[in-house]
């Protein structure tokens, strides 16, 4: 699908094109104060369609689809990696590189001392038409977004040693939902298989998984392996240092409320 940028920018103004982790190509335009309406939405935060429904009216032409136009539906399909490269540099585009927020440690009798950080989000992302840095590179970061490694597919098709066909869709916001959703007695080691919409070729027809019973112990390992092999796990996090202790946690940027809504820029 090719588009115009220089009529996009008639239109919405300042654009940015821009190529994801798995390779294909979005425009961007600038947030506005719609936006901030649908990503605080309360129902749409509550059902996990939120940061779906605000992709789709950011990307204003992609080649992920055959009509270069995104809606919710098929923005809840693109993996993760995809999802949240756009929502950063959607963020550093619109508001800023710069991340500024409080977190608040627990201190003495369980006080709670807020203490100010800073962040650069451009860490993050990368430029994905470009090689990727390696370990030892100047610009290596180990929390940065990597490219997926199987790039605009959205499926893997196995065949296990027992000769059972499987496929499974890489994950996105359809399965980041369902994990979310599970109940903690209802989670299972399973459940991430489950997110990922397994398949089972029966008779050249592909029937999704709804339990494992008739896989055994074997078929679970290399389902799992390669799982864990070919789908990029994301770990967006900053660590950051109590200031005087030296306690350090993982805090999680994308749940800040001052990401999208930032007091401070």
């Amino acid at each position: 699908m090719k588009y115009d940028l220089e009529k996009l920018r008639e239109i919405y103004g300042n654009i940015k094109e821009l190529v994801v982790p798995s390779g294909f190509k979005v425009v961007l335009r600038e947030q506005n104060g719609e936006d901030d309406s649908i990503l605080s939405n309360a129902l749409g935060v509550k059902e996990g369609t939120a940061t779906d429904s605000f992709i789709s009216g950011i990307v204003v032409a992609t080649d992920y689809t055959d009509n270069g136009k995104l809606s919710s539906d098929v923005a809840a399909t693109m993996k993760l990696c995809d999802k949240y490269f756009i929502m950063i540099a959607s963020r550093i585009f619109s508001l800023g590189q710069t991340f500024n927020f409080t977190y608040p440690w627990e201190g003495k009798d369980g006080i709670e001392e807020e203490v100010e950080y800073e962040e650069d989000l451009g860490l993050y992302i990368w430029d994905y038409s470009k090689p990727f840095p390696k370990e030892g590179d100047p610009d290596f970061y180990k929390h940065r977004i990597k490219p997926h490694i199987h790039g605009k597919d959205s499926t893997r098709e196995i065949t296990l040693s027992s000769g059972k066909k499987v496929r499974y869709h890489f994950i996105d916001s359809i399965g980041e939902n369902y994990q979310m959703n599970q109940s903690e007695d209802n989670t299972s080691i399973n459940s991430e298989l489950l997110a990922r919409r397994i398949e089972l070729n029966v008779n050249n027809r592909w029937v999704e998984v709804e339990n494992f019973k008739n896989f055994s112990s074997k078929d679970m390992s290399e389902i799992r392996y390669d799982v864990e092999n070919n789908d990029n796990l994301l770990n967006l996090f900053s660590d950051i240092q109590h200031p005087k202790d030296k306690r350090i946690v993982k805090f999680p940027i994308l749940s800040s409320s001052d990401f999208f809504f930032p007091r401070v820029i």
